[in-house]
């Protein structure tokens, strides 16, 4: 709902400058209806517990060309197939695709013709016309980054204010009336685009520095990441007991009224927050599961962010081939907890897991350099892992590791869409645009020297008067370096 009050702001803005600044754009103002209805529905795929669920929709593959395909049935339109990336890197977010396919098929009196499923599709995918021949397809154009962009878009307005308020986590305030007071469009009719009027630059800026705060200390803290493993594997549990070659949990199906029914008599229709607890609960139970409600069970980070772990791990290394040997090694174990466990747990079981199956390589008959390739990885990963072992009995603590990969902050004012934001100012020949990295020279963001960093979680002791007792950051990570050959 928020979503489409902004939404609606900008698109009453947006559609008095364009017939003040065009010869007149056919149907402007049924675009401007698609639009909103493209905000207000713009969700309705989401996956059960947001961000943290939606990549079961791409099933055991994790492929994005099936749910493309059935938007693609859905809208009915050759065009919109032809702008549609191949592969995941370029592709909206499974939950955006699903919410146009959702959008279309339960709401398709809405839509006059298949051309509208298709822009309504665009605006929340973010697949813009690569076709700009017409005037219609570049305003099209302009909407849709209202909706969908990688720097200022009303959904990101939406969740920030939102966010700050719900979680009481105070950044700077967003005056998203001044702001979408001041869209407008500027360039000729093959090049139309969003921009805005000068009053709105500090606004732009506050939105760049309230996003990059909510990525920084909220999005990526450790109990945020922790309590995203948690539901994962939660998840994948019971999508294993649930999902048949024919029928997933997680599915437009399971999303719709009418529902499904799966494995074991179970049926799911609306599928929700409340499905999951329930299966997790009262259905299929697990350990992970027990942890979810039990919080004191649960484990803590070693560093508790970014910035810890630059003081403690980067510190110690000064960069180099230390750092760079050390992020490796955190980086193949990680990967391998991911996808050769079920639970991503370093315990005693898995490390004789894992020597046994360096074992059985080493006497599988193969010849040594094919041997070397195949245990390279889990040597080091072993390595790790032994090192924690250790770690854990000289402590009198349980061996009870996690490793999950966090990305590296990188602030919004670095990219290139914030620095290409269009800025109209008023001269008395006209108008004249600037780019915004151009003209604001005192914001400059420092590029990534790395792509991912690592949190390490333990589960503190059990016994009475240890519970409190946190690992010694510093103590841990010689321990690491040393053990896995680094020192």
């Amino acid at each position: 709902m928020g979503v489409y009050y902004l939404g609606d702001l900008a698109a009453t803005q947006l559609k008095r400058e364009i017939l003040e600044k065009t010869k007149g754009v056919k149907g402007v103002e049924r675009i401007s209806e698609i639009f909103k209805l493209a905000c207000l529905l713009h969700d309705v795929g989401h996956a059960p517990f947001s961000h943290t669920g939606e990549e079961f929709y791409l099933g055991n593959e994790r492929e994005i060309s099936g749910l493309h395909a059935r938007l693609i049935k859905a809208v009915g339109s050759e065009k919109f197939q032809s702008d549609i990336p191949q592969g995941k890197i370029k592709a909206a977010a499974p939950h955006e695709i699903v919410s146009a396919i959702v959008g279309i098929t339960e709401y398709g009196e809405f839509f006059a013709c298949p051309e509208e499923k298709e822009f309504f599709a665009r605006c929340i995918t973010g697949y813009k016309y690569s076709d700009r021949t017409s005037a219609e397809n570049n305003i099209k154009n302009c909407f849709i980054s209202l909706l969908n962009s990688k720097v200022i878009d009303v959904d990101k307005l939406d969740y920030l204010i939102r966010d700050a308020y719900i979680t009481g986590f105070d950044t700077v305030n967003i005056d998203y009336e001044r702001l979408l007071g001041s869209l407008t469009i500027t360039g000729a009719e093959e090049k139309y685009k969003i921009a805005y009027k000068k009053n709105a630059i500090s606004v732009i800026e506050n939105v760049v520095y309230a996003h990059d705060a909510e990525k920084k200390w909220i999005q990526s803290h450790p109990v945020v990441l922790y309590e995203s493993y948690i539901l994962k594997h939660i998840i994948a549990h019971i999508s294993e007991k649930l999902d048949s070659s024919k029928k997933k949990l997680f599915s437009i199906e399971s999303l719709s009224v009418k529902g499904q029914k799966l494995g074991k008599g179970v049926k799911v229709s609306l599928l929700c927050d409340d499905d999951i607890i329930y299966l997790t609960k009262n259905v299929y139970p697990s350990d992970i599961g027990k942890e979810f409600f039990e919080r004191r069970e649960r484990r803590h980070p070693v560093w508790k962010s970014e910035a810890e772990y630059k003081a403690f791990v980067l510190d110690m290394t000064n960069g180099g081939t230390i750092l760079q040997k050390f992020e490796k090694a955190m980086s193949v174990t990680a990967t391998y907890l991911e996808k050769s466990t079920d639970s991503g747990v370093i315990n005693d079981s898995l490390i004789e897991k894992l020597k046994n199956e360096m074992e059985q390589i080493e006497h599988s008959g193969l010849d040594p350099a094919s041997i070397e390739v195949q245990i390279h990885d889990k040597s080091i990963i072993l390595k790790v892992m032994c090192s924690l072992q250790n770690y854990a009995k000289e402590n009198e603590m349980d061996c009870d590791f996690v490793i999950l990969k966090a990305s590296q902050f990188d602030s919004g004012f670095g990219k290139a869409d914030f620095s290409e934001t269009n800025i109209v100012f008023q001269t008395k020949e006209g108008e004249k645009t600037a780019k915004v990295g151009n003209i604001v020279s005192s914001l400059e963001a420092k590029g990534r020297e790395r792509e991912d960093f690592f949190y390490l979680f333990y589960k503190r002791n059990s016994d009475v008067g240890q519970q409190d007792l946190d690992i010694d950051n510093q103590e841990i990570c010689k321990r690491l370096f040393r053990d896995v050959g680094f020192w």
